[in-house]
């Protein structure tokens, strides 16, 4: 109950004020449920994100049945991601007490990197962009299906399809089995070959429903997937940079342990959040405990024992596997904001070092001191929270794209044109009831036609400084 409070509390200020973190990149996502919501359709059924090759329409197809009930609005988008973020919390906090036989209270000090942390990876959590907390689940799902492995291909396939780092799971998984599993004698009972090809066909099941239906909507296969996905990893010289960007800016931000502005990470706020004292602290605490898991876990009671801390090894795992692999990013650089969303799953790191040390720890001073690192790390994760509610209440953030949808509506303009990061959310704020073509990145070519079919009424936003026939906000309109 607790832990579903908490993550509440930090989905609250991105859900309420929908100017507070709302891009181009989730306008797309809500533009495609609505055209799932919509009967008839208007639009193509959205398979894949609009114009990417990749990241299935899952998430879109979850926030759908809310836009059906409620209506097309930020606060709606945010629903279902903020309704997944408390059910993750819940279960982590639930499977740890059940499967490790911990007191529920240490479960959930386990779960507080997840359950509430820092502002910056709090609203990426609830960021509505293709993907944020639906990885988590599948991680979690795929755990429990371990022993059913054709369900278990079954959601792996959706999951890879959905958000490619759905994969880190499996290295995982095999590593626990191999080096867990192995010694109280379970691996072989799985059946590893069989279980390999049950898992298989679950997952190729998947692929060839998907990939049937993506020849008949869109006349590609899956195989453009994989040549997208390749594109956007780099192997150059700049790889040691990236490898820094990663260890000394993108996983501190991640757990709170640097300052960064929230304008930063395209996030509307003037504060500031993160803290290189709770950077050190985290980080030492973090090594204390894989010390102490190197020392002790090797002497473990017994094989229930070794079998319980699978499944916080397996979490640490894919996190590790998460960090590891997003310096491979192009979109990575040594001194630009990080890209927060590719590393949401390192969030598991903590998160399962922790629990596994509570299982094996056999020092109650060691385990206190562990425990009161994270209580701590929890206490200012929570008072940011709350200085961030505070300070949105007292000034919330000016949602300029409202004001410029609303002043485009009262002036009956229907079409228009602008750069990427402006057209998509005016067609959203709009419910399309404004048209607006995108003049750089194009991610829907049926509103590029409509826009086109009516040049002559349609009008470009230019940002300031420019000129034209009327100023608004920070946009000026040109013929």
């Amino acid at each position: 109950m607790l832990a579903g409070i908490l993550v509440l509390l930090r989905c609250a200020v991105p859900t309420i004020y929908e100017g507070f973190f709302f891009d181009s990149d989730q306008a797309i996502v809500g533009l495609m449920a609505r055209h799932v919501s919509l009967s008839p359709p208007g639009h193509d059924f959205p398979l894949y994100y609009y114009g990417l090759n990749y990241l299935l329409g899952v998430q879109a197809w979850l926030i759908a049945p809310f836009f059906v009930l409620l209506r097309p609005t930020v606060a709606a988008m945010r629903a279902p991601l903020v309704l997944l973020n408390v059910a993750v919390a819940i279960a982590l906090v639930e499977i740890l007490s059940r499967r490790l036989k911990l007191r529920p209270a240490l479960a959930l000090v386990a779960a507080l990197p997840f359950v509430i942390p820092g502002p910056a990876a709090a609203a990426h959590l609830v960021e509505a962009a293709g993907a944020s907390i639906e990885p988590f689940v599948y991680v979690i799902a795929l755990w429990c299906l371990r022993r059913r492995p054709v369900l278990f291909g079954l959601v792996l396939g959706l999951g890879v399809l959905h958000r490619e780092f759905v994969l880190f799971a499996v290295p995982a998984l095999l590593l626990v089995e191999a080096l867990i599993e192995a010694r109280t004698g379970d691996l072989s009972k799985m059946g590893a070959i069989r279980w390999i090809g049950s898992a298989a066909a679950g997952a190729a099941l998947v692929w060839l429903v998907v990939d049937d239906a993506r020849m008949h909507l869109a006349g590609q296969s899956l195989g453009s997937q994989a040549t997208s996905l390749r594109g956007q990893l780099c192997f150059d010289g700049g790889f040691t940079d990236r490898v820094a960007a990663t260890v000394e800016q993108a996983v501190p931000t991640l757990f709170g342990g640097r300052p960064i502005p929230l304008q930063a990470m395209r996030i509307d706020s003037p504060l500031a959040f993160g803290h290189g004292v709770l950077g050190w602290l985290t980080a030492a605490t973090l090594l204390l405990i894989v010390a102490r898991l190197i020392a002790v876990a090797g002497r473990a009671r017994g094989s229930e024992e070794r079998r319980a801390i699978g499944l916080p090894i397996y979490l640490a795992l894919v996190g590790v596997f998460a960090v590891c692999a997003y310096p491979l990013s192009c979109n990575v650089a040594l001194g630009a904001p990080p890209v927060l969303r590719y590393l949401l799953l390192g969030l598991l790191i903590p998160v399962g070092l922790f629990a596994a040390h509570a299982v094996v720890e056999t020092s109650p001073r060691v385990r206190a001191l562990t425990v009161a690192a994270f209580a701590v790390w929890a206490v200012v994760n929570l008072t940011d929270t709350t200085r961030l509610i505070v300070g949105t209440a007292r000034t919330p953030p000016l949602n300029e794209h409202r004001v410029l949808t609303d002043y485009l509506q009262s002036r009956g303009v229907k079409y228009a044109s602008a750069n990427y990061w402006d057209a998509y959310v005016v067609s959203f704020l709009s419910r399309e009831r404004v048209i607006v073509a995108s003049n750089d990145v194009v991610r829907i070519e049926q509103h590029q036609r409509e826009v086109a079919a009516h040049a002559a009424d349609a009008v470009n936003l230019a940002r300031q400084p420019c000129a034209g026939f009327a100023t608004v906000a920070s946009w000026c309109l040109q013929r």
